[in-house]
């Protein structure tokens, strides 16, 4: 087995996960389990809610019967300054 491999899957993982870690401290100040949250930059909040658009979305196009009690089953709430985007789900 090639040596970079050895570890295989878990060791890449451990490798990736070690190095964001040390991204969000180096550029954002922030230890590994901390978060600004919302509301506390603008772009981050309106691309925040394009991601809950669109999870939105999909969860929507899943056919019945679908699980009613989790998070993408809640329509998107606007935290940015944007109007939050719309979804047209084309027929297929």
């Amino acid at each position: 087995m090639d040596k970079e491999w050895d570890g295989g899957w878990a060791a890449m993982r451990e490798d990736a996960e070690r190095i964001c870690k040390e991204i969000k401290k180096r550029f954002w100040g922030l230890e590994w389990n901390a978060n600004y949250g919302i509301r506390y930059n603008d772009e981050a909040d309106i691309l925040y809610d394009m991601h809950c658009v669109l999870r939105h979305a999909l969860w929507m196009s899943q056919p019945e019967p679908k699980n009613h009690m989790t998070v993408d089953s809640n329509p998107a709430h606007q935290f940015g300054s944007e109007p939050l985007a719309t979804v047209t789900l084309k027929d297929e």
